[in-house]
């Protein structure tokens, strides 16, 4: 009977082991990261730089851009360039993305409290075995510097 529950005992812990390590996994998730755009208000000549790569896997990948502002943005939307490249295989593409940050009535659409991060998807974009994406954002406000974005993001997943 001792050796009976022991053995119980060893399949459940290895059972939750399991079920851990199966949570742990990163579905899809290939890349992810933020950039200060700088303490001093985002010029509208700065350029926010990322490179990913290379992806060891071609494919389908739904993109993500992700941005950060605090209290001292005194606008209800944001309006952005993103412009992507990616090498070899010679993808190009621009989006403008026009970001609404508070509904109609001024309530903040992000999440937290001084501080509001957003999620903002873009289209899908179809890399080769070992492309590099190489993405330059940018805002497209009229005033500048433009205070209040802390950091802007992006977040690629393999589909």
């Amino acid at each position: 009977m001792v050796r009976s529950n022991s053995t119980v005992t060893m399949l459940a812990v290895l059972s939750a082991l399991v079920l851990t390590l199966a949570a742990c996994v990163d579905h899809g998730h290939i890349y992810s990261h933020y950039r200060s755009v700088g303490g001093e208000g985002w010029q509208r000549e700065d350029t926010v730089g990322i490179v990913l790569g290379p992806v060891r896997q071609g494919g389908q990948y739904a993109e993500e851009f992700g941005l950060r502002t605090n209290s001292h943005y005194p606008f209800m939307q944001l309006a952005m360039i993103v412009e992507q490249e990616a090498r070899p295989s010679g993808f190009r593409r621009t989006d403008t993305l026009c970001a609404r940050l508070t509904d109609d009535e001024g309530y903040v659409k992000g999440e937290g409290i001084s501080h509001y991060q957003y999620r903002f998807p873009l289209s899908s974009v179809l890399l080769a075995d070992g492309d590099t994406l190489s993405l330059r954002i940018r805002h497209n406000m009229m005033r500048s510097p433009l205070a209040g974005v802390t950091d802007v993001g992006f977040t690629i997943i393999q589909e």
